[in-house]
């Protein structure tokens, strides 16, 4: 059995990360060239947006490497508190867009305070986990490390975004697993589970009709009456016509149908679409491969770490693209209900995208300063 080094998983980390962001403003190039000209007159709207994003996210990466490990460790608590401010602040002043408030508008831009709460958590609970108070008990020392956490999660949930309250709680529950806290800690939390989430689901009215859709195969088969295609099942049923109609190689490059109207969030939450339209069974396949070879390079980063809190922010970054990467794919083939949870590194969204490269910056800058 090959042996991995931790150098060995950083380069792997480094090629997969740059081949996901470049494949992604090649598909976004297409995906979004349609929306950008019917909604502001400009095929390349969107295109300059997502581009400036991943501008944004090298800048700060290019800055933020530099700091030092001591340094993200001090921000840890000032970032946790300031993030559960902004998530309370966004449910009172928030803008309001598809029934949810999510969004705070900086006049130009609208940012997602809930995607920067991501990197933030994963920091705060690397920090605290990986510093217990021996004379304290697991209990205690897990109260001081989720508290915080979990009322982000709540707030988030009440925008409503079940699918980043998903992928936050996931994540958090990676990390446990991966820490020195008891085993029965996070079992408890996995056995109980199901009734915090069926319980968000029922309140929730669209993600309810959404999850008994998929529970109860709805929109699977080939006599799907006209009504259920017109409506609940539209958007999956498009998403499978794009992926089918790419056969092995695809259609093309910049030869996507689906991008002209008839698959709606083509350039992000169907942008896995778009690819297995235009490159095929091979070129999906392909960006399935760099996901995971991103997500092992975490976890293998993670478990060749010197140090506790090394090991479980890195744990952090691999459980969060894997979520948001099983449930995105899993959505648009209908396996898993449609969340609205993007490709990491791949699909249109500014918020994501910095806030991802944000994750990343922190990941190279705490393993680049072991000894601190």
């Amino acid at each position: 059995m090959v042996k991995l080094s931790h150098e060995a998983f950083k380069k792997i980390n480094v090629v997969s990360v740059s081949f996901l962001v470049t494949v992604g403003i090649l598909l976004n190039l297409s995906a979004s060239s349609v929306r950008g000209l019917k909604a502001y007159n400009d095929n390349f709207h969107l295109i300059k947006r997502h581009i400036g994003s991943v501008i944004i996210g090298l800048i700060i990466y290019n800055i933020g490497k530099k700091m030092s490990k001591e340094y993200y460790k001090k921000l840890s608590s000032t970032g946790m508190l300031s993030i559960s401010i902004v998530l309370f602040l966004v449910l009172t002043y928030g803008v309001v867009a598809g029934g949810s408030r999510r969004w705070i508008d900086l006049g130009n831009v609208n940012i997602q305070p809930s995607e920067f709460a991501k990197p933030i958590i994963i920091l705060f609970i690397a920090y605290h986990l990986s510093n217990i108070e021996i004379n304290k008990s697991d209990f205690y020392n897990l109260r001081k490390a989720l508290s915080l956490p979990a009322l982000c999660s709540i707030l988030i949930l009440l925008e409503p975004d079940f699918g980043t309250t998903l992928t936050i709680s996931g994540i958090i529950l990676f990390q446990l697993l991966f820490s020195e806290i008891k085993f029965i800690y996070p079992l408890s939390i996995i056995i109980i589970s199901p009734i915090p989430t069926y319980l968000a689901i029922n309140v929730m009215g669209y993600r309810n009709e959404r999850f008994t859709i998929w529970k109860n195969k709805i929109c699977e088969g080939t006599n799907i009456s006209p009504e259920l295609l017109a409506d609940e099942c539209y958007q999956i049923f498009q998403s499978k016509v794009a992926i089918s109609s790419g056969g092995l190689f695809g259609l093309g490059p910049g030869t996507s149908r689906a991008r002209w109207g008839s698959l709606p969030n083509s350039w992000s939450d169907f942008i896995a679409s778009i690819a297995a339209e235009e490159y095929g069974f091979f070129g999906l396949l392909l960006l399935i491969i760099a996901l995971v070879s991103l997500i092992i390079s975490f976890f293998g980063l993670g478990l060749t770490s010197d140090n506790e809190f090394n090991r479980l922010y890195f744990v952090g970054m691999g459980s969060w693209v894997l979520i948001q990467t099983v449930f995105n794919l899993g959505g648009i083939v209908g396996l898993l209900p449609i969340t609205g949870i993007v490709l990491p590194f791949v699909a249109y969204g500014g918020s994501a995208m910095v806030s991802i490269f944000i994750g990343l910056t922190m990941a190279y800058a705490v393993d680049s300063n072991k000894d601190l």
